[in-house]
């Protein structure tokens, strides 16, 4: 049964180049070895730094590669010097495994490690932020996109009051739900990190990940984790690395990397302008078509939203939905605290289903999600009877 995908915001189904991509290099390395298959798309390979700082607007020399978002995002925060007086300020859509990193690193240099203030939409409220920031806060940390909501974060105006302000922190932003489905100009965002995985709105294969950090925080930077890829020797010990590079490893999968390089190639050559407008066009039908279903409750806030649908279906649990449509041959999401526990708990949602749409959702799609949904939830009648 062929599977209709709903489920881009956990990981977007690759195209056929870019499964043709990693098998090739598979069968490279199977025929020549590993090195030698490596050595044969070297130059392939180096072209992927000035793809993807096209796709972020960045010096090629600013990008890094990894293995996930949460193996670059862990490299960053780790290396980046703290002290018991500082300050670590979070929004409150933060990813558990984002939270846990950030709190681990308060916690080993005894900084503090607090959540920005939110307005009635649940974004950051920046003229709160603008107050909050002090001297002593070292890192200002943002997740632009949730991953248990749709509202976009307001990325830039955050960045210009913590720049407006003199303060020094640096700026990390959580892009793993943007990259690929809306623009990302890191001069605009005037970031000192954005990280993101491949697996999601870039469809590239999963254990892949990029990210941009500015020069002036790999020159700060004290990377704690030391690969000898970026590293030189002196003749006498060795010499790290105080830029972009020093975040990258050498011991990664080639196929994985060239998959990622030709997803991020099509995402350009694509153009995101065009893909948020469709994206945009494609959630918002499915939102409202939800929404007008009577025992569905849409839960999407903010002023701007992504291309992802949060909702419940009353009376029935969300493993039961997930479940029922996953027999349809239908995939979503599924969220709980175990995502974003600060968001959740704030709005007192235990879970939550979250259906996303990429550029190969069609209206037929949309439409057999929808009559599925009609068909699990039950009528007003039943919802109403005591």
């Amino acid at each position: 049964m062929p599977v209709v995908h709903f489920n881009h915001a956990g990981a977007g189904l690759p195209s056929p180049e870019t499964l043709q991509t990693v098998i090739e290099q598979l069968h490279l390395e199977a025929e020549h070895g590993l090195m030698e298959a490596s050595a044969k798309v070297s130059k392939q390979q180096a072209s992927f730094y000035d793809l993807a700082a096209r796709l972020l607007n960045a010096a090629p020399d600013d990008i890094v590669f990894g293995t996930g978002h949460g193996q670059l995002f862990g490299d960053i925060v780790s290396a980046i010097p703290l002290m018991a007086e500082d300050k670590i300020l979070i929004s409150r859509q933060e990813w558990m495994g984002n939270i846990a990193c950030l709190q681990n690193a308060a916690n080993l240099s005894g900084a503090s490690l607090s959540i920005m203030t939110s307005d009635e939409n649940t974004a950051v409220d920046v003229e709160a932020l603008k107050h909050a920031l002090s001297p002593n806060t070292s890192i200002v940390a943002l997740t632009w996109i949730g991953a248990s909501g749709a509202l976009i974060n307001p990325a830039a105006a955050i960045c210009k009051a913590i720049r407006d302000s003199g303060s020094s922190a640096f700026y990390l932003i959580d892009a793993s739900q943007a990259v690929g489905q809306v623009p990302v100009d890191v001069q605009e965002l005037c970031c000192d990190a954005l990280v993101a995985c491949g697996r999601k709105y870039l469809r590239g294969p999963r254990g892949t990940a990029l990210a941009y950090i500015s020069p002036r925080l790999a020159k700060a930077a004290i990377p704690r984790k030391i690969d000898n890829f970026p590293q030189g020797w002196n003749a006498e010990d060795a010499e790290p690395s105080h830029t972009a590079k020093a975040f990258e490893i050498g011991e990664a999968s080639v196929a994985l990397k060239l998959g990622l390089g030709e997803a991020i190639r099509q995402a350009v050559e694509s153009g995101i302008t065009h893909t948020r407008e469709a994206l945009d066009q494609k959630a918002s039908r499915l939102r409202l078509a939800l929404g007008s279903i009577p025992a569905v409750r849409v839960l999407d806030l903010g002023r701007e939203k992504s291309a992802c649908v949060t909702f419940l279906v009353e009376g029935v649990s969300c493993t039961a939905v997930k479940a029922a449509l996953a027999s349809q041959g239908i995939s979503i999401g599924m969220n709980g605290r175990g995502y974003t526990p600060y968001d959740l708990d704030m709005r007192g949602i235990p879970e939550l289903l979250r259906a996303s749409v990429h550029l190969s959702t069609t209206h037929q799609d949309i439409a057999k999600l929808v009559a599925a949904i009609v068909a699990i939830a039950p009528s007003r009648e039943t919802a109403e009877r005591p």
